[in-house]
């Protein structure tokens, strides 16, 4: 059973470091990537996005500039891990709710 981890929010950098160019994925995201260079991109319900993503104050922060429209936002982020120490599943947490993403390799 995979354990709930990131109990403050300074490992906000380790999980994102860790899933970097992985694809995550959810019932309404596919093949959704955070990339190293501050770009992510991916498809919301058959909808192409892109956008930049920063890190601050120990929170992720992400803004669309293509496909998708929205105000910036900053979220926590949790994970939780597989016995061998990898990381799942990806859990964003904002004031407006919480977006669940597994982790591929």
């Amino acid at each position: 059973m995979p354990i709930l981890a990131n109990p403050v929010a300074s490992q906000t950098d380790d999980i994102i470091r860790s899933i970097l160019g992985r694809a995550l994925s959810s019932e309404q995201v596919s093949q959704a990537f955070i990339n190293a260079d501050g770009s992510l991109e991916g498809v919301f319900n058959g909808i192409a996005f892109a956008g930049t993503w920063t890190l601050d104050d120990n929170k992720y922060c992400r803004e669309f500039t293509r496909g998708l429209t929205g105000a910036p936002i900053c979220m926590d982020v949790f994970a939780e891990y597989a016995p061998d120490g990898d990381i799942q599943t990806v859990i964003f947490v904002s004031p407006g709710g919480k977006a669940t993403f597994s982790v591929g390799q």
